[in-house]
């Protein structure tokens, strides 16, 4: 793993993208400041789909610190997973102390710092831009906060994290992107669980019927209209349930559409179909369009996402 050592501690960099050779440039670029002694650490990176990871395990205590670099995604944020020892996490003016299964999130676009005590295993993973970024920015309370530990549906991200990373070194990359998807969609129920501060009386449930019906027609017609038409509100309060998740109507159907689609077409039982007959079972009829939503959202064309899916060799490591 790329490291230089320097008077102030050891720049530590590409452990979320091996592929990073730019030193202090590269977008996961962070200082360590060990206790008196060379730092040392043993790094096994991984790759989920969309979503980078890394498992960073040391024998000694350590400091680290954010290190702003110019070529780092704008909102990028990451999720974290003490698996052994002892943590402590700062942003946005808050502490927060981490045991064993529990995990935090923080932003790497702005400064942090992160302690772990003595020996430490620490699973760390890249939320890709594009998959909840959108709700992390809407809910920018939830950084080194351990009120959201406290969630039924964190906890089941834990647990889930917990077993992923023991998993991760026998995982194909079929799987691993697979379950790339299920942590960003369970870590976007965790946020909008967390941002939950809507409109009084049934605003709420109101809320998970909505996204419900949603879900459940997202291969017919869905303007806002025939949504809040369905559910006998105005559409301008429909619109005011979807300001406190920190995205329109809209925004909804399309990435949910986007993440079914995404899923189908990483499908090998479902090869023998054209990348646009699935588009459109989901509701995106016009080829050119659902082309660009699809590069917009993953930064990859349909086409090359699923050559990479279904024909990528299978291999040991993710």
């Amino acid at each position: 793993m790329p490291i230089e050592r320097r008077q102030d501690g050891t720049l530590v960099y590409g452990y979320l993208d091996p592929a990073a050779r730019q030193g202090a440039r590269a977008p996961d670029a962070v200082l360590v400041r060990d206790e008196g002694r060379p730092y040392e650490a043993e790094m096994r990176p991984y790759r989920f789909g969309m979503l980078g990871a890394c498992e960073i395990a040391g024998d000694d205590g350590v400091r680290v610190s954010s290190l702003p670099s110019a070529t780092g995604p704008e909102g990028d944020h990451l999720l974290g997973l003490l698996r052994y020892g002892h943590g402590r996490l700062e942003q946005d003016g808050r502490l927060a102390s981490m045991s064993p299964g529990e995990f935090m999130l923080y932003s790497g676009a702005r400064p942090f710092r992160l302690r772990f005590d003595g020996p430490y295993r620490y699973f760390l993973i890249r939320i890709a831009p594009g998959t909840t970024d959108h709700l992390l920015d809407a809910a920018r309370g939830v950084t080194a906060n351990r009120d959201i530990l406290r969630l039924p549906t964190s906890r089941i991200l834990a647990a889930m994290l917990m077993e992923m990373a023991d998993q991760a070194p026998q995982l194909g990359p079929l799987t691993g992107r697979e379950l790339g998807h299920h942590v960003t969609g369970l870590l976007g129920s965790v946020l909008r669980e967390s941002s939950r501060t809507g409109p009084p009386g049934d605003g709420v449930s109101l809320l998970e019927r909505v996204l419900d019906h949603i879900d459940r027609h997202l291969g017919d017609d869905l303007p806002p209209g025939a949504i809040a038409a369905a559910h006998n509100v105005s559409l301008r309060y429909l619109h005011k349930l979807f300001e406190h998740q920190g995205h329109t109507v809209g925004d909804h159907v399309r990435r949910r559409r986007l993440d079914r689609i995404r899923r189908d077409l990483g499908d090998p039982s479902l090869a023998h179909l054209p990348v646009q007959a699935i588009a459109g079972r989901w509701g995106i009829k016009d080829p050119s369009h659902f082309s660009k939503l699809f590069r917009s959202e993953y930064g990859i064309s349909p086409r090359e996402f699923r050559r990479e899916a279904i024909e990528q060799p299978a291999s040991p490591s993710a």
